[in-house]
């Protein structure tokens, strides 16, 4: 791995964590017949651990 695409990777993680901690209120989440409420931090951190798994599972499909 290049120097470049580690410091890329580290900028794009500081901006996630940025961007997860300043959004800590509390929202409602309504999924077919659930309704909860949770921080919108945690839920910006989940979708974005889905969105990570998705696309390791799919990169691995490719080889």
């Amino acid at each position: 791995m290049s120097k470049l695409n580690r410091y890329l990777i580290l900028i794009l993680s500081i901006l996630c964590l940025v961007i997860v901690l300043q959004n800590i209120a509390t929202v409602s989440i309504s999924f077919l017949f659930w309704e909860f409420s949770m921080p919108r931090a945690i839920l910006i951190g989940l979708m974005l651990v889905i969105g990570l798994l998705i696309g390791l599972i799919l990169k691995s499909n490719r080889k």
